[in-house]
């Protein structure tokens, strides 16, 4: 048997599972190399970049390309309720996610940029649940109303933080090559 993980102390010592063998781990160290040459980078960032703003061309393209604008908001409604109230309204027309899914959105780009560590970004991203948890409720139980800067805020701390820990593989692998 090869070099793969295997985990010791099945039932049959003689029949150890293996999850990778080392030619599926050697695939693995492929893609992991792939995406880290700096043409792959660019794109990523452009990529999540795009995702961010696309949300934004929404209510830009609403004049000159309503069919366009449509896609885009049919794109996001997947994603989000989409409620006006709760929008950013750009040129009199809202954007196609709610502040808090925009500032979600822009907190990963940022992270893409910033290269956040896994540890800071695991207690940023429980923070900002706890955070995004405790303003669903305040407006749940009617304790505020529809503050949409913090709202924003809180998505931009979300997102961040899940960003850190969605591309720490990214930013780890970075670190071991201009170390080592």
């Amino acid at each position: 048997m090869g070099e793969g993980l295997t985990r010791k102390g099945t039932s049959n010592a003689g029949f150890a599972m293996q999850y990778f063998s080392d030619r599926s781990l050697a695939r693995l160290r492929l893609f992991y190399n792939f995406w880290s040459t700096p043409s792959m980078k660019l794109w990523l960032i452009l990529a999540v970049l795009a995702l961010a703003l696309a949300p934004l061309a929404a209510p830009l393209l609403a004049g000159s390309h309503p069919l366009t604008a449509l896609l885009i908001r049919s794109f996001f409604s997947r994603l989000c309720h989409q409620n006006a109230a709760r929008s950013f309204v750009v040129e009199g027309s809202p954007v196609a996610v709610c502040v808090r899914c925009l500032g979600i959105y822009c907190g990963v780009a940022l992270t893409v940029l910033l290269r956040l560590g896994k540890i800071p970004g695991r207690r940023l991203l429980g923070g900002a649940l706890l955070l995004n948890l405790l303003d669903v409720a305040a407006e749940t139980l009617h304790w505020c109303g529809n503050l949409t800067l913090p709202r924003f805020l809180l998505g931009l701390a979300l997102g961040i933080g899940a960003g850190a820990v969605l591309f720490s593989q990214q930013a780890d692998l970075a670190a071991r090559r201009s170390a080592g």
